[in-house]
């Protein structure tokens, strides 16, 4: 370092310089100065690092390229205008895209969607499905007309799941649903609920319902009274290139026994092979013709010569493929069960006779008749027995206890129920009021879960002198005519009672009565109401409780 003091009394401090190569060469004093005259660099050693340590980094201004800025030192930046991006030399001289390190980037929104506020935050604006590109969406979304997000009209999935699972989440179907677009038929599911037993049927008109199976009264079943039999020759004259499945071409060819055990088994090596493998006889140019059985070992087959030769004027159907039968087959009389299951297999009765129908023995059974009654109050459930499909059914409510007047009987619902074996019925049996004491009688009924099929109304109570009700008024009966199980029915009104026993004249007080009676008769009969007695002694007996039955047959 030099001090040179020059005439108008200024310093001009002057320094250690040469080229960039001459600075690396030497160890600079700690505090002392180099310049690079080249780079134009200005160094401060340390006393240690040859070369000094740069004092300062260079803009190197803007351009498409950066590697055109090559010579420049580590920690200079330059602006890259085609990515537009500010960046930092972090090795080498620039010649490489590699020496240079983005540090920052500027961002500008494509469309409305982004934005950028004052302080360079960005934020999400109305998002739009005109924002997607329709290679995005996949095949089962699409961009409608008005460039909003749709189904299209195939939707491709292989699952659908509930995104919930608790006890509240459900799938929803539409009311509407379109099966076989080639040939659309357009469904509507129904608007009420399912009950026990019941399925999802569709009638001619695509009206969809829930309804009880029909019980099925013809069946196709294969048996082996009819079956061609193994080894059976025939001529085959289609002219297919190939032989029906379970036959072979009678041409000599030898087969493993093990892959036609029913054809081994029958010819065995009649016609050729061992203990492992058979041939099957050779029709090629030959006719048949008969022999005794069992097949003798000896057994010839005659050629023949077809065309004109002499003896022979011609023979009929020539070219003619014989073939085989080599495995055993069934084939499909009908086995016909009427209502009630009476068999019949090929036109004759095997009502309650085991047959053969299958391997094994099959026997069509006819049920015995039976009957289930509930007399005693409560609640019960009865299940269609196995092999019942349409039941009778009785429900009967309990009569009314009688006083001064005779108490009124309840009503009897009589009908038919259509209902698959292991259908659950609900039943209710109604008491009568409590003896010795005045009052109506209560409601008897079947139901289907919540549906009710048929319900009985108890009888009426009345203390009024002229009787109060008058028949067809109480004891009044309801059918379930909307219930799938319901087939039909009818409603038996009780008789109202009211009898007045308490008049005057000479037996005033002592006249004696007896109730309504009900569908059963008189008390204690189901459903009937009880009698009075005057002077004193009411309710002569009590009434009827409430009754429920069914039968089959």
């Amino acid at each position: 370092m030099a001090i040179e003091i020059l005439e108008n009394t200024l310093l001009k401090l002057l320094v250690r310089r040469g080229t960039d190569t001459d600075r690396k060469q030497i160890t600079l004093a700690s505090g002392e100065l180099g310049y690079a005259t080249d780079t134009e660099r200005l160094y401060i050693g340390n006393g240690v690092d040859a070369g000094g340590i740069l004092a300062g980094n260079k803009w190197k201004g803007s351009t498409s390229d950066l590697t055109t800025l090559a010579g420049v030192v580590t920690g200079d930046y330059a602006y890259d205008t085609s990515a537009n991006t500010l960046n930092i030399l972090i090795a080498g001289s620039g010649s490489n895209a590699s020496d240079w390190y983005t540090v920052a980037d500027q961002i500008s929104a494509s469309n409305d969607s982004i934005n950028f506020s004052a302080n360079n935050g960005i934020t999400v604006g109305t998002l739009s499905a005109g924002n997607f590109n329709a290679d995005a969406l996949g095949s089962s979304i699409e961009l409608d007309g008005s460039n909003r997000i749709a189904l299209s009209g195939t939707v491709n999935i292989d699952q659908l799941s509930i995104r919930d699972t608790d006890s509240t989440a459900y799938l929803t179907l539409p009311t509407r649903i379109k099966i076989n677009p080639a040939q659309p038929t357009v469904y509507s599911f129904p608007s009420t609920q399912p009950g026990n037993n019941e399925f999802l049927g569709s009638n001619a008109n695509g009206t969809l319902n829930w309804k009880i199976p029909e019980p099925v009264f013809t069946a196709v079943a294969p048996t082996t009274a009819s079956v061609v039999p193994v080894a059976t020759i025939v001529p085959f004259a289609s002219g297919a290139l190939e032989i029906p499945y379970g036959w072979l071409e009678c041409d000599g060819t030898s087969y493993a026994g093990a892959d036609y055990k029913d054809l081994s088994a029958v010819i065995g090596s009649n016609y050729g092979g061992d203990d492992v493998n058979f041939n099957v006889p050779n029709l090629v140019d030959k006719v048949l013709y008969g022999s005794p059985v069992p097949l003798p070992v000896n057994s010839n087959l005659m050629g023949v010569v077809t065309g004109a030769n002499p003896g022979f004027p011609g023979l009929s159907a020539t070219g003619m493929t014989y073939i085989i039968k080599s495995i055993g087959g069934v084939t499909n009389p009908t086995l016909t069960v009427q209502k009630n299951l009476s068999a019949f297999i090929n036109g004759v009765d095997q009502t309650l006779s085991a047959c053969n129908p299958l391997s094994g023995e099959i026997v069509i059974e006819r049920p015995a008749p039976g009957m289930q009654t509930y007399s005693e109050q409560g609640t019960y459930c009865f299940t269609a027995p196995r092999g019942i499909t349409y039941m009778k059914y009785y429900v009967t409510g309990s009569g009314a206890n009688g006083g001064v007047n005779t108490g009124g009987a309840a009503a009897t619902v009589i009908g038919n129920v259509s209902a698959g074996p292991g259908t659950e019925f609900t039943v209710q049996v109604a008491a009568a009021p409590t003896a010795g004491q005045p009052g109506s009688g209560g409601e008897s009924w079947i139901k289907v879960g919540a549906n009710k099929i048929a319900g009985s109304c108890g009888g009426n109570y009345s203390s009024v002198a002229d009787g109060g009700t008058y028949p067809g008024e109480e004891g009044a009966g309801s059918l379930g005519t909307s219930e799938p199980q319901f087939l039909n029915g009818h409603v038996f009104v009780g008789g109202a009672g009211g009898i007045d026993t308490s008049g005057n004249g000479p037996n005033y007080g002592y006249e004696e009565s007896e109730g309504a009676a009900s569908y059963w008769g008189a008390a204690p009969a189901p459903g009937a109401g009880s009698g009075s007695h005057g002077g004193g002694r009411p309710y002569y007996i009590n009434a009827g409780d409430g009754f429920v039955m069914f039968e089959w047959n």
